[in-house]
């Protein structure tokens, strides 16, 4: 390469900065291009003038390449000193053998002295390289230049370093080659000639790149077939007919089917298999949110739609050499469906959409197939690609900060939390709960010393604070991978579903015991509705979770708005529970003057079985008690699949268990405290339910998107205080909190006032019409005891 880049001084103009030898090359494919540009526009002369150019640059490179090479090129360069007088297909096509013969010497260079373990070489080799193009689902193709770097540093043998160049190289090219096949259908169409003949060009060489991995795999006469392919693609480019070129091309993929030039490892296999189970099962949901019956409502959500797509497509052109060897029909059919996928989501993209019906069956079709083709070892993997979803959506929303385009950022984003939550982290939170936290606090409001993502996307820090947070979410997502694809042991299994199941029990055993504090005396049969919601609730639960080991994904794609929902209505409950709390214990049951409203109230019809006031408490209680037990649900969902539900049912007993005795020892404590203080604490523990309840509600709604999200600067909480007392630092959160504490006050300063203005008129002295002889009566108001 230092012979190559002395070449490149010497054939230098004079006083001209010298380029290195990627420069140079990458120059000459750049003065061929605009050479063909000159043609098109009726300029002969600096077509020439270009093409002169890029004939010294190139001669120069073909004396330092070995004898096959050095001819190919040499013959590059004469085609196209030949074509620059006006032949623009013929200079398109030398352009494209130039420089896919030079792309083919860098590979063969850059293994090479790998080989021979001389990292500086083979890495000054990669610089004459292109990459595969990355999607929004996967990173640009690094693994060469990983490995150059692991044999300079001594970490990896020579020939682990070569096959790893290699493998890498030869994936891209053989993607390359495939892209140049589609563009060239499209060049045909259109009519633009000599971009036909460039693309028909480039496939030749990139096929030439990857030919030895050809042979190798199908044998020799294999590959003479696929070479008089692409021969007679390149005739048809240069003057047949559309018809004639795409059987041509049609031939050509024929003989790739099925064909890979590095094959995957096994790892990689059920890696790319995990992708595209997962992204074939959100292409229905993001199309059904775009649309209305067959009209387009959200362009974004197509837009979704299609770039999971084109991931199936990516992930199954991967997969499909082994899906081939195991089912050639299914798999055919499987290609068919995806491919009919990509028209109907492009004409749903162009304002003609397909009914969600129609999109969903050909998805549910696609997914049967995949379920029979799929080995054991596959059908798990879909977690491994939720996190390549995420990494790949965090670089996006990088690029996009450092470009000052927040909105992309912003995105970004909420794409990469969103598929976290519909996938990991349900997991996560089963199997590693303090991973989890760490996790769920970068994402929102920082952890650890790192601020959250939120915090920093709103107030628009593209910093070294945005860096350091991203490359910390990024490292414990890494780690998420692993523990998600790792088996724990029973132990940690039985003890985790007992926390999981213990930590919703005793919130849910908190609540309860608020409300029935106050619910003594004769106002004990009131707690009778309420203990029946939470049976119900029970009941609901334990049906929820047998739905849920059939319809999990259902389940995981409503869990966290199905939670919202059902808080607001626990919420509204207990603000009318609460109001009533207030209106009738602080007045009704201690004034004379209701004394006897209130003995009619309680054998009447308030507590008859259809009464308003029993439905609510058993709505509350039933709300209450759901909402943990979903919760419970979907989180031991987690170690069900992870460990089969035997091993997770000693610990939902156990959590049980705890949760029965601390329910029991809140009841006997409660029966010893005196009416008063009750009251007093009963006042106190709701309050701080309603709190507790507003402040989780708040952020459910923030994490589904539908309330904003404003960081309150400078305060970091720790996870807890969400956990537990449901305080998150956002303005939203603080300020909902903040109304339901004064309306909680001001209920009782309301209660208080005119609890004491009844006293007062009671007390006051009778009025002068009063009958003559009569004593004005007082009615006694009994007191607390």
């Amino acid at each position: 390469m230092a012979a190559l880049v002395a070449a490149m001084l010497a054939a230098s103009p004079a006083g001209a900065a010298a380029p290195a030898g990627w420069a140079a090359a990458a120059d000459a494919r750049r003065d061929l291009g605009a050479a063909q540009t000159a043609l098109a526009l009726g300029e002969p002369a600096r077509a020439r003038e270009l093409t002169a150019n890029a004939d010294t640059t190139l001669t120069a490179i073909a004396q330092l390449l070995p004898s096959p090479l050095r001819q190919d090129l040499l013959a590059a360069v004469e085609q196209a000193r030949a074509a620059a007088g006006g032949d623009a297909d013929g200079l398109a096509r030398a352009g494209a053998a130039a420089w896919t013969t030079i792309l083919r010497a860098g590979v063969a260079g850059a293994v090479a002295d790998a080989r021979v373990g001389d990292a500086d070489a083979a890495r000054q080799w990669l610089l004459v390289r292109e990459y595969r193009a990355p999607t929004r689902f996967t990173r640009a193709g690094t693994d060469a230049t990983v490995a150059v770097s692991a044999l300079a540093a001594g970490t990896t043998q020579p020939q682990a370093a070569a096959r790893a160049i290699r493998a890498d190289l030869l994936d891209t090219y053989e993607a390359k080659l495939r892209t140049s096949l589609e563009n060239a259908v499209a060049a045909s169409r259109r009519g633009f000639p000599a971009r036909l003949a460039y693309e028909a060009a480039l496939a030749r060489g990139y096929a030439a790149i990857v030919l030895p991995s050809y042979r190798s795999q199908r044998g020799e006469a294999a590959a003479a077939q696929l070479e008089r392919g692409l021969a007679r693609l390149e005739q048809a480019a240069a003057g047949g007919t559309v018809a004639s070129v795409q059987a041509a091309i049609a031939g050509v993929e024929s003989r790739l089917e099925g064909f890979r030039a590095a094959p995957l490892q096994p790892a990689e296999q059920a890696r790319r298999a995990g992708q595209l189970d997962r992204f074939l099962r959100l292409v229905p949901i993001e199309y059904d949110r775009g649309v209305e019956g067959t009209r387009v409502t959200l362009a974004f959500e197509i837009q979704e739609a299609i770039s999971f797509r084109n991931g199936v497509a990516a992930a199954l052109a991967d997969i499909a050499p082994e899906l081939l060897a195991r089912d050639a029909a299914a798999t055919r059919e499987l290609t068919g469906i995806v491919d009919e996928l990509g028209r109907t989501l492009a004409a749903a993209g162009a304002g003609r959409a397909a009914p969600a019906e129609s999109v969903r069956a050909s998805t549910d079709r696609a997914l049967e197939i995949v379920s029979g083709l799929y080995p054991d070892s596959w059908k798990q993997a879909a977690s491994g690609a939720d996190f390549d979803v995420i990494a790949a959506a965090l670089d996006r929303l990088a690029a996009a900060a450092k470009a000052g385009s927040w909105g992309r950022a912003e995105q970004a984003r909420l794409e990469a939390y969103g598929i976290f939550e519909l996938g990991p982290e349900q997991r996560l939170r089963g199997i590693a709960p303090s991973l989890f936290v760490r996790i769920e606090g970068l994402f929102w409001y920082g952890d650890g010393g790192e601020s959250g993502l939120v915090q920093l996307v709103k107030r628009k820090d593209a910093g070294p604070e945005l860096e350091a947070s991203v490359a910390a979410l990024q490292a414990e997502l890494e780690r998420a991978a692993q523990r998600v694809g790792s088996s724990g042991s029973t132990a940690a299994i039985v003890s985790n579903s007992a926390i999981v199941v213990f930590r919703e029990g005793l919130e849910g055993v908190l609540i309860l015991a608020a409300l029935m504090a106050s619910m003594v005396g004769p106002n004990r049969r009131f707690r009778r509705p309420l203990l029946l919601g939470a049976g119900f609730a029970l009941i609901a639960s334990a049906v929820t979770w047998v739905v849920a080991q059939t319809v999990l994904g259902s389940l995981a794609r409503y869990g966290e708005k199905l939670e919202a929902v059902v808080s607001v209505i626990a919420i509204g409950v207990l603000l009318l529970i609460l109001n009533w709390f207030y209106h009738r214990v602080y007045w009704s049951e201690h004034l004379a003057d209701f004394h006897k409203r209130k003995q009619r109230i309680l054998r009447g019809s308030h507590v008859g079985l259809l009464s308003a006031q029993v439905l609510g408490l058993a709505a509350l209680g039933f709300s209450s008690v759901y909402r943990e037990g979903f919760e419970t649900v979907l989180f031991l969902q987690a170690l069900t699949l992870e460990a089969g539900i035997l091993a997770v049912l000693p610990g939902v007993m156990l959590g049980l268990a705890a949760t029965l005795a601390v329910g029991g020892l809140t009841i006997l404590l409660e029966r010893k405290l005196p009416h008063r203080k009750m009251l007093i604490a009963t006042g106190i523990l709701m309050t701080w339910v309603l709190v507790i309840l507003v402040g989780a509600t708040v952020q459910t709604f923030q994490v589904v998107g539908w309330l904003p999200v404003t960081p309150i600067e400078g305060l970091q909480l720790p996870y807890w205080a969400g956990a537990w007392l449901g305080v998150y630092p956002t303005w939203q959160g603080v300020l909902a909190q903040l109304g339901a504490a004064l309306f909680v006050v001001g209920s009782y300063i309301a209660a208080e006032q005119l609890r004491a203005r009844r006293r007062r008129r009671i007390l006051s002295p009778a009025p002068a019409s009063a009958a003559p002889g009569v004593a004005p009566t007082r009615e006694r108001e009994p007191e607390l005891v």
